[in-house]
């Protein structure tokens, strides 16, 4: 559970119960409102991670009215969505940065268009609950028009990734997006998060390496065109090829509380050693933030064999990282960043662009598995970042009415949110007060007293709530490890 111990509210008596002070927080459920705001915004690649060269952009982005033509720059685009001020103020607002897949960020990959409709809808859902969302365009800027999946370290330029490279390249945005949102008034820079998809939850993965990993010599499995020297024939062979280092999240810049991974791949082609090593040293993400991550049993990047038969075997590359992750997080004897992977039953690779059913058809055959996974996985999401990033208000102290001696401890709930009041006599041993218990949006109370000598100080926990993998409803569709061979 998050602890709030930062401050501390403390009560004594003095011709009777008084509130010395009440600077305890907690986080609060924002009403959902559907107003908000965008605006496309640039912002460059830091100086000193430049490629050499650099690329030029799309005529498209060219065209945008104020994007800047500068041939020194490497000069990003990106629709930022913004909550309704009349609702959450000025801000500074929590601010989610979503990194989108290979097919790109825009509808029919036209900038005129706006976002594809799965970014559009997380922008509008995330502005409606109090974050500013960011959505880089990572392709345009480097000339690349449009779809970019199906590429690989490659001879062949209309196939290799060298341009955008998950591993080394794209992540270079991840810092450029934090930059640009820590220089800005209205965002809260100490309360980020990451959301990847795909391509993009692959370069967040590679954007929040842990500083224990050592940052050596990289390189990746490539397809080169060799003659061969006793038949001069040319052919097709796996090499080995040093690439750039992974980059890291400069120290100052606060580091993003929670990174969620869609369906990422876990090869990299070699990029962190073999792909089939879930020893500690291989890979960790960094300890400093929270990770969730969703894969389903018939994606692609998985390559699971038969996803009906149990134990499943296959490649199973991103469990075998994951698992890699976590053993070096125990190696260290830190917590484990990764708190949570989800493996979904027959669900494919990119189930978070289907359309949520009708809540009339839920948990029906009338929802798919991809229907069901977007919608448990989002709420996961919803969760964490509720949990992490918003802000919290003061709780009350007030004296109980019809209790001498009393108080009643009250602080508004949110539902997705799980919660433990404490109390303590001298800040060193703490004890449960109550029982735990789930938000309801309402306002909760608690009522106490203030022991001996008539002072005490109280604290609440909280966090997201735990996911319904018990709930009959989902019986089956939440997998886990052990239903794997690896």
């Amino acid at each position: 559970m998050k602890k709030l111990l930062d401050n501390f509210t403390r009560c004594g008596s003095s011709r009777g119960l008084r509130v010395y002070s009440t600077s305890l927080f907690l986080i609060v459920t924002a009403s959902f409102c559907s107003a908000f705001t965008f605006e496309d915004v640039f912002f460059d690649v830091p100086q000193s991670l430049l490629p050499n060269p650099i690329p030029e952009p799309t005529a498209q982005l060219l065209a945008l009215q104020n994007y800047p033509d500068d041939d020194q720059r490497l000069t990003l685009v990106g629709r930022l969505y913004l909550p309704d001020a009349n609702v959450y103020g000025p801000g500074p607002y929590p601010a989610v940065v979503v990194m989108h897949g290979s097919g790109g960020v825009w509808s029919n990959d036209l900038i005129a268009n706006g976002l594809s409709s799965q970014f559009r809808k997380w922008g509008e859902l995330l502005s409606g609950m109090g974050y500013a969302c960011l959505c880089p365009d990572s392709y345009n800027p480097r000339g690349i028009p449009g779809n970019f999946s199906s590429r690989r370290p490659h001879y062949d330029p209309a196939i290799d990734d060298d341009l955008c490279s998950p591993n080394y390249e794209r992540p270079k945005d991840v810092i450029a997006a934090l930059t640009y949102l820590q220089s800005r008034a209205d965002i809260d820079s100490e309360n980020t998060a990451l959301i990847g998809f795909s391509h993009g939850a692959q370069t967040c993965i590679n954007a929040i390496l842990d500083v224990s990993v050592d940052l050596g010599v990289y390189d990746v499995s490539y397809i080169d065109y060799v003659q061969d020297e006793e038949t001069e024939l040319w052919e097709e062979v796996s090499t080995d090829k040093v690439v750039d280092s992974p980059v890291r999240i400069p120290s100052d810049i606060p580091f993003p509380k929670l990174c969620a991974l869609y369906y990422g791949g876990g090869s990299h082609y070699g990029y962190h050693g073999s792909a089939n090593d879930t020893g500690a040293g291989r890979y960790m993400f960094d300890r400093r933030t929270n990770v969730l991550m969703f894969h389903g049993t018939d994606d692609f990047l998985m390559d699971v064999d038969d996803p009906e038969v149990t134990p499943m075997t296959g490649n199973l590359y991103p469990i075998k990282q994951a698992l890699a992750s976590s053993a070096q997080a125990a190696a260290l004897g830190v917590d484990d960043p990764l708190k949570h992977h989800f493996l979904l039953d027959l669900v494919d690779h990119s189930f978070d662009g289907e359309t949520i059913a009708d809540e009339q058809d839920w948990n029906t055959n009338a929802e798919s598995a991809d229907q069901k996974a977007k919608r448990l996985c989002r709420e996961e999401v919803l969760k964490w970042l509720e949990a992490l990033l918003q802000a919290v208000p003061q709780l009350t102290i007030e004296n109980d009415p019809l209790v001498l001696g009393d108080v009643d401890l009250s602080s508004p709930t949110n539902t997705r949110l799980n919660y433990q009041w404490s109390y303590s006599d001298d800040l060193l041993n703490w004890h449960s007060l109550g029982s735990a218990f789930d938000g309801d949006g309402s306002l909760m109370t608690e009522s106490t007293d203030l022991g001996q000598p008539g002072q005490r100080f109280f604290r609440l926990d909280y966090a997201a709530i735990e996911p319904p993998i018990d709930d009959p409803d989902n019986d089956g569709f939440f997998r886990s490890y052990a239903d794997f061979s690896y």
